[in-house]
């Protein structure tokens, strides 16, 4: 039997959700405005910031596109949420690959969102029978491969929050 207390965070937990590609701004941010803007997505969910020096070093990297400018668009942010929360299960290299798969199947847009319904569906049916939840050999390995990633992640913030709890 668990705690009120974790009963209470699984709530506020599940009710999070990741935003859509069209909450994005439709206009080009700088850094300090990008850093802003995923950190208000990213923090109630992980707990953690992206600073400057992460993106610089995931462009660096060439995980996320270069800026054009020194200016950020909608790929940017959307590449940005991708990684911050793949890699808390998958090394950046994964990260980067599976990135670039999405982006092989379809624009960064669609792939974005398919993403996001995933992951927001994943989240709004953590209590749901675990039939609900499998995935289908028959489907892409794409497919297969974001619905692991996305029950892992969300698998490891509930049971981090276990230990924690205690």
């Amino acid at each position: 039997m668990q705690s009120q207390e974790f009963k209470q965070w699984l709530s506020d937990f599940q009710a999070l959700r990741l935003p859509q590609w069209g909450d994005f701004p439709d206009l080009e941010l700088y850094m300090d405005q990008v850093i802003n803007e995923v950190n208000k997505q990213l923090e109630p969910l992980l707990h953690v910031k992206i600073t400057k020096t992460m993106i610089n070093s995931y462009v660096k990297m060439a995980i996320i596109e270069r800026p054009i400018k020194k200016r950020y668009n909608r790929d940017h942010l959307a590449e940005l949420i991708i990684v911050s929360i793949m890699k808390l299960v998958f090394p950046l290299d994964v990260c980067k690959k599976g990135i670039q798969q999405a982006l092989d199947n379809t624009r960064a847009g669609e792939a974005y969102d398919q993403f996001v319904a995933l992951f927001n569906d994943e989240m709004a049916n953590i209590n749901a029978p675990a039939s609900v939840n499998e995935f289908d050999l028959s489907e892409s390995s794409l497919a297969i491969v974001q619905k692991v990633a996305v029950k892992s992640v969300i698998y490891k913030l509930i049971g981090t929050k276990l230990v924690e709890i205690g």
